[in-house]
């Protein structure tokens, strides 16, 4: 059995594509353990465990043969493409607002004046 020059490229081109998914989520969890607030550990994660996933997934969709198997990755892909900035958003949202965790940072807090502009009993509101 012989493979042929294009099954091995694409095989190459996929492997290439998951160590540097894997490499960036790696980035992502050294981030979280190193940045020293939660602002900025969110701010890590989110960022880089969504484009490793994505290049991991994309990386994967490249090997694979079956087109059912390639549309499921990457219908994945844009799921997670879609749904994670925006769901780390609204949990940066939640620990910026909560209290007893330290929200000091060391940038222009853009948010601190629409916070102070809203009455109390709004910001506690779901």
């Amino acid at each position: 059995m012989t493979m042929t020059a294009s099954v091995l490229s694409r095989d190459s081109i996929g492997q290439v594509g998951l160590l540097a998914g894997s490499l960036l989520i790696l980035l992502a969890s050294i981030g979280v353990l190193r940045f020293p607030d939660a602002l900025t550990r969110m701010h890590a994660l989110a960022k880089a465990s969504t484009a490793g996933v994505a290049v991991a997934l994309l990386g994967v969709a490249v090997t694979v043969s079956q087109i059912n198997d390639v549309m499921s990755l990457l219908f994945a892909t844009a799921l997670q493409a879609a749904t994670n900035p925006v769901a780390s958003t609204l949990l940066t949202r939640a620990v910026y607002y909560a209290e007893g965790v330290t929200t000091e940072l060391a940038a222009v807090d853009e948010l601190a004046a629409d916070v102070a502009a809203q009455p109390t009993d709004e910001r506690s509101a779901p």
